[in-house]
C-alpha cells in the first residue's frame, strides 16, 4: 500500500482512525492515522500496521494472498518497499496467526531464528492481532532497538481495537449498500409492474441487474447472464426441454453460446431437477467471465416457466452473491407468470372482442349465470362499460357484472324475471316474451331489451335499444348518452342544467353525495324538485334553498362555496357553478361540480388535536419536574419523623403523611414516564406490573363514575420482551375505550381485565367490559386510523390504531371479541422473553455497588466490622450542590445522620471554586440549575482532571429526557430521581463510597506491580 515517510514525525496528530473511519477514508487514510496514533512517543522505535486486502479496491494484479500495509522508522526516512506485503507465515508467531493473541519477542534471546525484513536491525518485538469477529484481519509491528517496548501494550491494542472497528463498519457498511442495492432492485420492479410496464423491458432491466457491477462494487457482478422462457403449450423434462433465450446481458462469447454444451447441460439439469445447480466452469474462454455457472428455475404456482442462468468470475463466488442472483430470478419468475396469463387471456377473450369491437349496436354477451361477458363498441359507449370486462371500472358499474346491475334499482327484479326466462333455452316452448319494453340505465338512459339467439359456446346474446319517448333515439339522442358517460367518469358530483334550470344530465357519485337513491334521481327533473328533495338535509335549509336559487338568476363568472349538510351524514361539500355559453355568449345554462370535503377537515381536525395533546404533555411533564422538588422534601422529613422515637402519639398521623407522599410520588413518576418522548426500547417487562400501574393512575376517575374493576393476574407470569412505555399507552387506550363504552350507561358497568399464560412462548392480556358491545357492521374498521363512531370532540380515532402499531411491533395479536351477552373483550398475545432475562428480572438483584463489591454484599443489611470508613460511610466528606434549598437540607441531614461531613452549596459555579481547593469523598449534584448546570458542573471537573468526577452521584427530577438519560448512560454516572426515598438516596450514597473504597487498593496494588517491573 505504500511507505509512511519519516517527516510525518513532526505533523500534529490526526482525526484519528474511528473518525476517520466514520468520514469513510480509505485503507490507507487508516494506515497512516493509526501509524500517526503509535508514534506519538518520543522514544525511538518501528512500527509497522498491514491488514488484509481489500477485495473492491486491491487491483488484481497484486497479491492478495498476504495483508497490506506500511512501515514507519523513527531513525529512517524511507523503509523497504517489499516491507509493505507481510506473508502470513513463519517465523511469524502461532499464537498471533491461529489463536489471535499478542506476542511479545526477545529477538536477541533466539539470535538463530530466522528474521522476517521489517523486525531487522530490532531487539524488542510486539505483535498485535486486529481481528472481527474471531477473524484475523491484519497485524501491528511494535518494535524497538533497547530493551523496553517502543509503545505501551495498552496503547497498541488500542489501535488494534480502533481498526478492528473500522474494518467491521467497512463491512456493515458494505452488507448495507448491496441489501439497499437489492432492495432497490425490487422496488423497481415492483413499481414498473403496477404502472403495467411491459414484460420484455422487466425482464431486460432484470437481467442487466445481475450483471451491475457499480463502481463501489454493489452489484452482483455475474460475468454473463441470461434469462429464457419455456413454451406455453407443454413442459417436459430430461433433453426436450425447449427455452427461448430472449434477455441476456454481458459477455457476448457466452451469452451466444447459452444453448449449447456443456452450458445447456447445466440448465436443462436445474429444470429436470427444479433446483439451483451449479458447475465449474469446463470451458476454454476466459476464466475472467466465468469461472462457475449457475442455472436458476423459474417457478411460480406450481408451474415451470422457465431458468436464469448467470457466470460468476472468481471474485463473485460467494452464497451472498447466489442469494442476490436467486432474489432476480424470483422476481423474473414473477415476470414469467405476468407474461404467461397475458397470453392465456389473449387466446380466451381475443376472439368475442375481435368480433364485436366493429359493432356499432349496442350487444351484450352473456354467461349463463346472467354476467356480462363481452360488449360490443355501442353497448359500451351506451351502458359506460369498460373497453375490456376486466379492465378499470366506471362509477356505478362494476366489471363483470350481472346484467341487471346496470339498470336502475325499480327495473332490476322486473330483469333478472325475464331474464331468467330468456336464459332458458326452452322459454319460447312457454310462451315467455323475449323481449322486455323499457328499462332506465343507471345513467337514466331508457333502452329496450331483447334476447337473440343464443351464440354457440352457451353465450346468449342481449341487444339494447335506446328509446326516447316512446321512439328510438337519434343522433341528439346518442351524444346525451355519450356526455352521460363521460361524467360518470367524474369524481366529483356533477349536475348540468339548462337554461330554463331543467336537470340535463346529473352522475352517480353526485346521488351519492346528496343520499339520493337511483329511482329518487329518476323523479328529479327540474331545480325545484332537486331543492325539495334536499333542503331539509342542510344545516340551515332556509338559506341552502335560497342561495341555489340565487344561481339561476345569472352568475357572471365561476362561483365556489361551502354547503354544511346534516343527512343522511353530517358533511361539508364545495360547490363550483360556472355558466355554460355558445359562441355568441347566449346563456345555455350551467354545469355544478360538487367535492367532499369532509374527510380533509376532519383530518385537519385531528391533526390539530393531536398538535394540542403534544403541547398538553408538554405542559404536564413541566408540571410534574416542579412538583419533584417539594414532594421529595416530604417525602424525605416524612420518613425522618417515623425514624425517631421521641414522637409518642404521633407516629401513625406521620406515617399517613408518608403513605400519600408515597402515592403523590408513584402518581408523578407515572405522569413522566406517559409524557416522555425515546426511541422504543426492548428489555423484560411485568405484563402485572404494566396493569398495576395504569390501574393506580385510573383508579380515581373510574371510582367517580361507578365504573367497578375487575383484576385477575396470574402469578407466575413470564416477562414479555417490550417497551414499558409504549405497552402502557396500549393498555390506557383499552381501559379508557372501555370506560367510554360504560359512560354510556347510565349504571355505570364493569372492566375486567386479566393476565394468563396460554402456552409455552405466549402470554394473554385480556381487557373486557359489559357495555355496548362492537357492532357487526363496523368490526372491520374500528384499527382503521381516524375512524370514529363517537361525536367531535370526543375521540381522536387513534386510540385503536395504535394500540394494533405498537403491539405488531412487539410481534404480537390483538384479536376482538363481540361475546352473546354484549359488551367487548380485547386480547392481546404477546411473545415470552428469553429464560435468561425471566430469571434476572424474577429473582431480586442487587444493586450494582453490590455486586463488584463482595465486601458490601456481605455486609447488607447489618454493619461490617472491618470495612473501611468510606465503604461504611462514617467521616466521608460530602459536597451538595443543590439549587432547591429545602432539598438540599434534606440530603445534608440524612447524610448527617450516617455520620458524613456535609458542605451544601446552592450555586453550580461555586461549588466548581471549591471543588478546586477542598478535597471531597463524594459530590451529589442536581441535572437542572441556573447559571452552570449538573452537566456543565461535571465536564468542568473532567477538562480539569478533578479526581471528584469519578465520585459523582447525580440527583435529577429530569431522567425522562433523552438528552440527560443519554449523559448519564454515556458516562456510566449513577443517579437517583426524584421524588425519591431516603433509603434509596443512602442506598446509592454507600453504593458510589463502596465502589470507590474497592478501586482504591487494587490502583495502588497496580501501582505497586508497576514500580517492581521497571525496576
Amino acid at each position: 500500500m505504500g511507505i509512511l515517510r519519516k517527516t510525518a514525525q513532526k505533523e500534529p496528530s490526526g482525526r484519528g482512525v474511528v473518525r476517520a473511519a466514520l468520514d469513510g477514508a480509505s485503507r490507507r487514510v487508516l494506515l497512516q492515522e493509526a501509524l500517526k496514533a503509535l508514534s506519538q512517543q518520543e522514544s525511538t522505535g518501528r512500527f509497522g500496521v498491514w491488514l488484509e486486502a481489500d477485495s473492491n479496491a486491491t487491483p488484481k494484479h497484486e497479491n492478495a494472498a498476504g495483508f497490506h500495509g506500511m512501515v514507519w522508522d523513527r531513525g529512517n526516512l524511507e523503509t523497504p518497499q517489499e516491507w509493505a506485503l507481510l506473508s502470513l507465515e513463519p517465523p511469524l508467531p502461532d499464537e498471533l496467526l491461529l489463536r489471535g493473541k499478542t506476542v511479545e519477542q526477545d529477538l536477541e534471546a533466539f539470535p538463530s531464528n530466522p528474521v522476517i525484513g521489517p523486525l531487522v536491525g530490532l531487539r524488542h518485538a510486539m505483535w498485535v492481532p486486529i481481528e472481527t469477529k474471531e477473524q484475523l484481519r491484519g497485524v501491528i509491528l511494535s518494535g524497538s532497538t533497547g530493551k523496553q517496548p517502543a509503545c505501551s501494550r495498552e496503547r497498541v491494542e488500542a489501535v488494534a481495537a480502533e481498526l478492528a472497528l473500522a474494518l467491521g463498519l467497512e463491512g456493515e457498511q458494505r452488507i448495507a449498500r448491496l441489501r439497499n442495492e437489492d432492495l432497490g432492485a425490487v422496488r423497481r420492479f415492483l413499481v414498473q409492474q403496477v404502472a403495467a410496464t411491459s414484460v420484455e423491458v422487466l425482464l431486460s432491466n432484470l437481467v442487466e441487474s445481475c450483471t451491475a457491477a457499480a463502481a463501489n462494487g454493489d452489484g452482483p457482478g455475474a460475468g454473463f447472464a441470461a434469462i429464457g422462457a419455456l413454451p406455453a403449450q407443454r413442459e417436459k423434462s430430461g433433453k426436450s426441454f425447449s427455452v427461448e433465450f430472449r434477455w441476456r446481458s454481458g459477455d457476448d462469447s457466452w451469452t451466444h453460446a447459452i444453448e449449447s454444451e456443456p452450458l445447456a447441460n447445466v440448465w436443462r439439469r436445474a429444470l429436470e431437477a427444479r433446483q439451483v445447480i451449479g458447475n465449474e466452469s469446463q470451458t476454454g474462454r476466459t476464466q475472467g467471465a466465468a469461472s462457475r455457472i449457475v442455472a436458476f428455475p423459474l417457478e411460480s404456482e406450481g408451474q415451470l416457466l422457465g431458468t436464469l442462468v448467470a457466470g460468476l468470475p472468481e471474485g463473485a463466488v460467494s452464497l451472498a452473491t447466489l442469494d442476490r442472483l436467486e432474489l432476480r430470478a424470483v422476481l423474473a419468475a414473477s415476470a414469467l407468470r405476468q407474461r404467461r396469463r397475458k397470453e392465456e387471456d389473449s387466446m380466451l377473450a381475443g376472439w368475442p372482442h375481435a368480433l364485436l369491437e366493429g359493432i356499432n349496436e349496442p350487444l351484450l354477451l352473456l354467461d349463463e349465470a346472467g354476467k356480462i361477458t363481452a360488449a360490443s363498441r355501442g353497448a359500451r359507449q351506451l351502458t359506460g362499460l369498460p373497453t375490456r370486462i376486466n379492465g378499470p371500472e366506471p362509477v356505478g358499474v362494476p366489471a363483470q357484472a350481472h346484467l341487471a346491475e346496470l339498470f336502475c334499482g325499480r327495473d332490476r327484479e322486473r330483469l333478472r324475471t325475464w331474464l331468467r326466462a330468456a336464459l332458458d333455452h326452452g322459454a319460447q316452448s312457454r310462451g315467455t316474451d323475449s323481449e322486455i319494453s323499457r328499462a332506465d340505465l343507471h345513467n337514466g338512459v331508457s333502452v329496450r331489451l331483447r334476447a337473440a339467439v343464443p351464440v354457440p359456446g352457451q353465450a346468449t346474446m342481449i341487444v339494447l335499444e335506446p328509446v326516447v319517448a316512446g321512439k328510438s333515439a337519434g343522433r341528439a339522442d346518442r351524444a346525451e348518452i355519450e356526455l352521460q358517460n363521460v361524467i360518470e367518469w367524474v369524481e366529483e358530483g356533477v349536475v348540468l342544467f339548462d337554461a330554463q334550470d331543467n336537470i340535463r344530465a346529473m352522475n352517480t357519485r353526485f346521488e351519492q353525495i346528496a343520499g339520493l337513491a337511483p329511482e329518487e334521481s329518476g323523479k328529479c327533473k327540474t331545480l325545484e324538485s332537486l331543492i325539495g328533495r334536499l333542503q331539509s338535509h342542510a344545516a340551515e335549509p332556509a338559506r341552502f334553498a335560497e342561495r341555489w336559487k340565487e344561481l339561476t338568476r345569472g352568475i357572471e363568472g365561476g362561483v365556489r362555496e361551502e354547503l354544511q349538510m346534516m343527512h343522511p351524514a353530517p358533511r361539508i361539500l364545495e360547490r363550483a357553478a360556472r355558466p355554460l355559453l355558445d359562441p355568441t355568449g347566449r346563456r345555455l345554462g350551467r354545469v355544478e361540480i360538487y367535492r367532499d370535503l369532509t374527510a380533509h377537515r376532519v383530518f385537519h381536525s385531528k391533526l390539530l388535536q393531536t398538535e394540542k395533546l403534544a403541547a398538553l404533555g408538554q405542559m404536564v411533564s413541566g408540571v410534574a419536574h416542579e412538583l419533584s422538588n417539594p414532594l421529595t422534601s416530604i417525602v424525605g422529613y416524612a420518613h425522618r419523623l417515623l425514624a425517631r422515637q421521641d414522637l409518642p402519639g404521633r407516629t401513625e398521623e406521620v406515617r399517613q403523611i408518608y403513605q400519600e407522599a408515597e402515592r403523590a410520588s408513584t402518581i408523578l413518576r407515572q405522569l413522566l414516564l406517559n409524557a416522555r418522548e425515546t426511541l422504543p426500547e426492548r428489555r423484560p417487562v411485568s405484563l402485572n406490573q404494566i396493569v398495576q400501574c395504569v390501574m393506580d393512575l385510573q383508579r380515581f376517575s373510574l371510582a367517580a363514575e361507578k365504573i367497578r374493576v375487575e383484576i385477575d393476574l396470574a402469578p407466575a407470569l413470564p416477562l414479555v420482551p417490550g417497551d414499558p412505555g409504549h405497552l402502557q399507552q396500549v393498555l390506557m387506550n383499552l381501559v379508557g375505550n372501555a370506560r367510554q363504552a360504560l359512560e354510556q350507561q347510565e349504571e355505570g358497568g364493569t372492566i375486567r381485565l386479566r393476565t394468563k399464560r396460554i402456552s409455552e412462548r405466549r402470554v394473554l392480556l385480556e381487557v373486557a367490559d359489559n357495555g355496548t358491545g362492537v357492532p357487526p357492521e363496523i368490526l372491520a374498521r374500528i384499527f382503521d386510523p381516524f375512524f370514529t363512531t363517537k361525536p367531535a370532540g370526543v375521540g381522536t380515532g387513534l386510540g385503536l390504531a395504535i394500540v394494533l402499531s405498537v403491539v405488531r411491533e412487539h410481534g404480537g395479536q390483538v384479536h376482538v371479541l363481540s361475546p352473546p351477552q354484549g359488551g367487548a373483550v380485547f386480547q392481546i398475545e404477546l411473545p415470552v422473553a428469553v429464560e435468561t432475562a425471566q430469571d434476572e428480572a424474577l429473582g431480586s438483584p442487587l444493586p450494582a455497588w453490590r455486586k463488584l463489591v463482595p465486601e458490601a454484599a456481605e455486609a447488607a443489611g447489618c454493619e461490617n466490622r472491618f470495612a473501611s470508613p468510606l465503604e461504611t460511610g462514617k467521616g466521608a466528606r460530602v459536597l451538595v450542590v443543590e439549587d432547591e434549598p429545602t432539598v438540599a437540607r434534606l440530603i445534608a441531614d440524612v447524610l448527617e445522620d450516617e455520620g458524613m461531613h456535609v458542605e451544601v452549596l446552592l450555586d453550580g459555579r461555586e461549588a466548581l471554586d471549591c471543588a478546586a481547593r477542598q478535597s471531597f469523598d463524594l459530590v451529589i449534584c442536581d441535572m437542572k440549575m441556573p447559571g452552570l448546570d449538573g452537566q456543565h458542573f461535571y465536564t468542568s471537573l473532567e477538562r480539569s482532571g478533578n479526581p471528584l468526577r469519578e465520585r459523582f452521584l447525580f440527583v435529577t427530577g429530569d431522567t425522562i429526557a433523552a438528552q440527560t438519560r443519554e449523559f448519564l448512560e454515556r458516562n456510566h454516572l449513577p443517579h437517583v430521581a426524584k421524588p425519591f426515598r431516603v433509603e434509596e438516596l443512602t442506598e446509592k450514597v454507600h453504593g458510589v463510597l463502596a465502589m470507590q473504597s474497592h478501586r482504591q487498593p487494587r490502583a495502588a496494588e497496580v501501582a505497586g506491580k508497576n514500580a517492581a517491573r521497571n525496576g
